[in-house]
């Protein structure tokens, strides 16, 4: 059991590193741009692509909706094409929240996705290259 302890902590401890370079790491993707949000909405970010070359103007992601219950996670929310949902529900890498218009749904980042950086990124990644499609 206190081997467990052990690795538990350090697992919380490299999530935590991932996700303080989370928001960074998003910016550094071509054409996004962060979106200011209203005061009385702290900690809340939402990101847009803005790629006036293809004509995209596309809000896709939104973090720290809601508090979450452990530290060593991050609350992402992506908005994407109907027609993906099944397969990230599948993949375990998030669940559907609401419909959105123009055909895109609202999906929130799983407790297993946002327990795994990797997963939360490639599921932040999906996002964005739907917003740039």
């Amino acid at each position: 059991m206190l081997g467990r302890r052990a690795a538990s902590n350090s697992t919380r401890v490299q999530n935590l590193r991932a996700f303080a370079h989370f928001h960074e790491w998003v910016l550094s993707l071509p054409w996004v741009v962060e979106q200011p949000y209203s005061i009385g909405t702290r900690g809340v970010r939402s990101f847009a692509v803005e790629c006036e070359p293809l004509d995209r103007r596309q809000l896709w992601l939104v973090t720290g909706l809601q508090q979450r219950p452990r530290s060593d996670s991050i609350d992402v929310v992506v908005i994407v094409p109907c027609e993906v949902t099944q397969s990230i529900e599948v993949a375990g890498w998030g669940r559907t929240v609401t419909p959105m218009p123009e055909g895109r749904v609202l999906m929130r980042a799983s407790a297993e996705a946002t327990a795994a950086p990797e997963r939360v990124e490639a599921l932040a990644l999906s996002a964005y290259c739907w917003a740039m499609s």
